[in-house]
């Protein structure tokens, strides 16, 4: 099953690879760029769109075999290098086009698990810095008083749930966005982003020891004391004892109790004790009627609604049963960033976590299985519904196969081989 699986993220992953004249070897999520992002192109050759955290993942995928990791390095630099000149790295840019709000900033994790992996220090070193200034623009332009923690902007409220990365999501249903830069009309969402502030925090520490490989120490400190600051701040204001999970907290203080995966991302710095992370587990990854990952990833006892499990809100959210986009859809880079928090050292000997981590990537993957077999589909994403015949976003997008992807590493495929990593020790 997992050489199947394999294939099948394989397939996903370099169908999407592309050389463009423009910028070389790169891995947009559909060939093409139906969204009309690049009308001045003159070629037909040459329209794509490469979106920010959707790339980082296609360059992590790519570079699963050694034989491949040229491919992942090219696309990861590609995404990082197309930073805009205020130091971010846009929501998406073509060739005529860049967006003026970021999204995500996972490249850090991507680049660290590709050292880890291969130990080439020349990638860390190229870029380095470009990641730095993005973690600098997070700091500078997404700190939101008074609790001075990372919330979500834009030049609008619907450019600050583009930057989210969940363009629709209910936990952004309203509108509590304020401009904070008169000159340019730019602003934040009025409200601590659980799952952003969680991603910073992440990027952070991945960016110290990168900093570290690259003997930048005073850099490396910094970072640490950043991230720290960052975690600590999330574990105080941000966890809501009354549900039993973090929650996102508007700046008056009150909770905004929409629940999605995000609120399972404190994990992937280890911010959660291990009493609040088996309270999430228990109360809401774990449970049938919210995130329906039943314990031994067989779907015992759960609906039809929600069978396949991780829906993009809790099933127990009024958003959930009309389903939509990021209305209740799962979602590959969902399920990567909530199993990168289920393996988080601090969690390796707790039970529950382990349970749950094994329980997530076989829902996941036979989830992705189903469609992959059934129409050779890598879905944009999927419904929940048990009885779902095809995907419900476009049939051929490459992070869909982050749903499969998850059980490859959770068995080790992607772990430096032994005998690699003593020669190099």
């Amino acid at each position: 099953e997992h050489a199947e699986v394999k294939m099948a993220v394989q397939a996903g992953a370099m169908w999407n690879v592309v050389y463009n004249p423009l910028e070389s070897v790169i891995a947009p999520v559909i060939r093409g760029n139906p969204w009309g992002w690049d009308p001045a192109v003159l070629s037909d050759d040459w329209p794509y769109v490469l979106f920010d955290w959707d790339t980082h993942f296609a360059a992590l995928m790519l570079s699963l075999d050694a034989a491949g990791k040229e491919l992942g390095y090219s696309v990861l630099i590609q995404v990082v290098k197309a930073k805009s000149a205020e130091g971010f790295v846009p929501n998406g840019y073509a060739p005529t086009r860049k967006s003026t709000h970021s999204q995500p900033p996972v490249g850090s994790k991507v680049l660290l698990e590709m050292y880890r992996r291969y130990r080439d220090l020349w990638l860390v070193e190229l870029l380095l810095d470009d990641l730095l200034d993005w973690s600098g623009w997070f700091l500078e332009e997404r700190t939101l008083p008074p609790l001075n923690m990372t919330a979500l902007g834009g030049d609008d409220m619907q450019a600050a749930r583009y930057e989210s990365g969940l363009d629709d999501s209910p936990m952004y249903d309203g509108h509590f966005f304020a401009v904070t830069d008169n000159k340019t009309g730019y602003g934040l969402m009025q409200m601590y982003d659980v799952g952003m502030a969680s991603m910073v925090a992440m990027s952070d520490a991945c960016l110290a020891e990168l900093a570290d490989a690259a003997g930048r120490a005073d850099t490396a400190k910094v970072l640490r004391a950043r991230s720290a600051d960052a975690r600590a701040k999330i574990a105080a204001h941000l966890w809501d004892e009354q549900s039993g999970i973090f929650v996102n907290r508007l700046a008056t203080g009150r909770f905004r109790r929409r629940i999605t995966p995000t609120s399972f991302y404190p994990m992937l710095s280890g911010i959660a004790t291990v009493g609040r992370a088996e309270s999430m587990l228990r109360g809401w990854l774990l449970n049938a009627s919210r995130f329906c990952i039943t314990p031994k990833g067989n779907f015992a006892g759960n609906d039809d609604t929600c069978y396949w499990g991780l829906p993009s809100v809790s099933a127990d959210d009024p958003a959930f049963p009309p389903l939509g986009y990021w209305r209740g859809y799962v979602w590959g880079p969902m399920a990567l960033l909530t199993y990168w928090g289920l393996s988080h050292e601090a969690y390796l000997d707790v039970p529950l976590v382990t349970t749950a981590r094994a329980a997530l990537c076989k829902q996941m993957g036979a989830l992705f299985l189903t469609q992959w077999r059934a129409h050779r589909h890598v879905c944009e994403n999927f419904s929940p519904w048990r009885n779902a015949t095809e995907c419900t976003g476009m049939r051929f997008y490459h992070w869909g196969a982050l749903a499969g992807f998850i059980g490859l590493l959770d068995a080790g495929f992607y772990q430096r081989p032994r005998q690699e990593a003593a020669a190099f020790t």
